[in-house]
């Protein structure tokens, strides 16, 4: 074989591995620039999933070993998980999505539930499937919700978690024994928290005090040289006036509407939806 030849095929070699080497970069990159599913994978510790990194490790420990014990027992996963933000997604659907990307839920139709916090937004959700929908009824979850929002709104997350857990052992239960939690039936010892507004009333009725004796105050300072009078013919110009006939004249009408406020209520929305793959899910989401 000829030099020149044997120089054609070499060139033509080393196009072929460029383009296969083209071609094979393409795809992972293409690969990396697809946005993962979230995962358990990070912050995970059975489960638990504290990407937030709210819970110390003995923390985390106990809770999970409480996660663990409820979850065998009642054959239904109960997970926790915290992320720093959902990217402008609906935190019902995040918190389905990292439930099925997870591996969890038990039988065919993966009973389970999971309290998803996304702190930075301070939004948390329920998403429960399965024999979640007969535990975690609509009202069920407003009487959960109940139970964790004051700690969660004072910080206190481990004990808010642990309340959970506490909570879903409970709700299971009832369920299982066939009286779950609804508007006719509330958990044992159950109260709705309700807003102090005490002190504010007591606040804003001494303040208002203060300012009308402040003001009625600075109006007698002014009025030091009126006297009282016990009538008023002082006060009358003799012939300034004649009064000749009088008469009632309608001039006009004036309407004043205000809209009703609507009752909105402060808790959060609940409900089925699907999550990215299509399954029904039922939860809750809101503030804290």
């Amino acid at each position: 074989m000829k030099p020149e030849q044997n120089m054609k095929i070499s060139i033509k070699l080393i196009r072929v591995i460029l383009s296969a080497a083209i071609f094979t970069a393409a795809i992972l990159t293409a690969s990396l620039a697809v946005p993962a599913p979230p995962s358990a994978a990070a912050g995970g510790s059975g489960r638990i999933i504290d990407n937030a990194g709210l819970l110390s490790p003995s923390q985390a420990s106990e809770l999970n070993k409480r996660l663990e014990e409820v979850s065998e027992s009642r054959r239904f996963d109960v997970v926790i998980a915290t992320v720093k933000s959902v990217g402008g997604r609906s935190i019902r659907v995040y918190a389905a999505d990292m439930y099925e990307s997870g591996g969890f839920g038990y039988g065919e139709d993966l009973d389970g539930i999971i309290l998803l916090l996304a702190t930075d937004d301070r939004d948390f959700a329920f998403a429960a499937t399965g024999y979640g929908f007969e535990a975690f009824t609509d009202k069920g979850q407003e009487y959960l919700e109940d139970v964790i929002l004051p700690y969660l709104r004072d910080d206190r997350y481990f004990d808010a978690f642990m309340a959970f857990a506490d909570a879903a052992d409970d709700y299971i239960g009832a369920a299982r024994a066939g009286a779950p939690y609804n508007a006719g039936s509330t958990p044992p010892g159950y109260v709705k928290p309700t807003p102090n507004y005490g002190g504010a009333v007591a606040f804003s009725f001494i303040g208002a005090l203060l300012i009308a004796a402040a003001t009625t105050g600075i109006w007698r300072s002014q009025l030091k040289s009126v006297r009282g009078q016990n009538f008023a013919q002082a006060y009358i110009r003799q012939g300034s006036m004649k009064l000749t006939s009088s008469r009632d004249v309608f001039l006009y009408r004036r309407v004043s509407r205000t809209k009703r406020a609507e009752n909105t209520g402060s808790g959060g929305r609940s409900g089925s939806f699907s999550s990215s793959s299509g399954r029904s899910f039922t939860g809750r989401s809101g503030k804290y």
